[in-house]
This record gives structure tokens, sequence and C-alpha cells, in this order.
């Protein structure tokens, strides 16, 4: 799937992949940041009507939006944090944090959850170092063979 021959041209295409999940985070951060100021305006400017009751529940409510929206805003910021870190200028044998791998036609890389992301004309999925699928299969090298989506499945390439 990956016609990548070079150790200089798979370093590379990982640099690729990591600016591509900065940049998609940062949209992340900037969405969150939007909301909760916006939230947050709307729960400061309600009017107080007649019915006290309804001045007290939209503010509650702005407020609730505020808070949901100030902790997606920190995981985004933690992700971001977790990302920035991670070492993506040098090849690995076995699956790891940074890696890239190749299994059922799909690319993989291993950071945070970001789910397809799309590279040169390449999917990669951005899954994250968390999952339940991560634990499965760390430390895997090129020609493991393993149970994936109900079938059995062999990582064609890590780098």
């Amino acid at each position: 799937m990956i016609e990548l021959i070079s150790q200089k041209d798979k370093i590379a295409f990982k640099h690729l992949v990591k600016t591509e999940c900065l940049k998609q985070i940062n949209q992340r951060i900037a969405n969150a940041k939007a909301a909760v100021a916006q939230a947050q305006d709307a729960a400061n400017s309600s009017d107080k009507s007649t019915a006290g009751d309804k001045y007290e529940t939209s503010r509650a409510m702005g407020q609730i939006d505020s808070d949901m929206n100030a902790k997606q805003l920190l995981e985004a910021e933690q992700e971001l944090s977790f990302l920035e870190k991670i070492d993506v200028g040098t090849l690995t044998d076995s699956i790891k944090i940074g890696s890239i791998f190749e299994m059922s036609d799909i690319l993989f890389f291993v950071a945070i959850g970001l789910g397809p992301i799309k590279i040169d004309d390449k999917r990669v999925m951005v899954v994250s170092s968390k999952s339940p699928f991560y634990e499965n299969i760390k430390t895997m090298k090129a020609g493991n063979v393993f149970e994936f989506m109900d079938k059995m499945d062999q990582i064609k390439m890590v780098f």
C-alpha cells in the first residue's frame, strides 16, 4: 500500500502524519476555545425576564455548556501536549507510540485517537495509545499474525 523505499522517506512520511495530526488538534482547540467563549457570553448576557426561573435556568444551561466546552478544551490541550512529545524522527521495528504500521491494507499511526486522516492520497488511521486495539498489538513486528475484525491478519510493515 505504501511505496516508501528509503529510511529517509519513511521518516519524512511520519513527520507529515504528525504535522497533520497537530493541525487537526490545534483546530479542535480553537473550536473549543470559541465554544467556551460563546457559552460564557450566552450565560452572562441572559436578560432577566418576568419569570425569574427562566433567567436562572438560562444561566445554568449556559454554565453547563461552558463547563462541557472547557472540559473538551482541556482534553484537547492534553492531547496536543502528548502529541508534541512523540518522536517521529526514528524508525522502529516493533509497534509503539509514534510507529506507523500497515495491516489489512490500512496504515495506522499510534498517537492520539483522531481517526482517519489523509496524507498524499493515503488514508492513515490515527489510533490512541490508550485504546484496547493498541494494547493488543503493541510490541508486535512485521510478520506477526493476530485476530483483527473477526479474521486473522498480518502486520505487513512497521516503521
